[in-house]
């Protein structure tokens, strides 16, 4: 339960960043605005679970866990969702980020 919050503050980094990926190409319009809006929204939704989960993990636990995570999802999201190009070097970036929570995490 300690790491609920955390892992929805995750949820919600990547959403936002989803959204902003989204909108990139688009011409600035009333749409592109409540979008952008959303991805506002869901950034401070983000925070906000990310404070809460201070409150029962360290800081030095708690960043490089959602760091890490966050990129591990946005490699994965792109791909599946914007068609990007993910390199065996970009696969093996992500785990050494995996690696370094880890050991971060002892």
């Amino acid at each position: 339960m300690r790491y609920s919050f955390l892992a929805l503050a995750v949820a919600f980094n990547v959403g936002s960043y989803v959204i902003f990926k989204f909108i990139s190409g688009k011409s600035h319009d009333l749409a592109w605005a409540g979008l952008f809006a959303c991805g506002l929204a869901l950034g401070a939704v983000n925070v906000f679970l990310f404070t809460t989960a201070l409150r029962d993990l360290r800081l030095a636990i708690a960043y490089p866990v959602f760091a890490g995570a966050s990129i591990s999802f946005i490699v994965l999201v792109s791909a599946l969702l914007f068609n990007e190009r993910v390199t065996s070097l970009n696969l093996a970036g992500a785990a050494l980020v995996v690696l370094g929570i880890a050991l971060l995490s002892r």
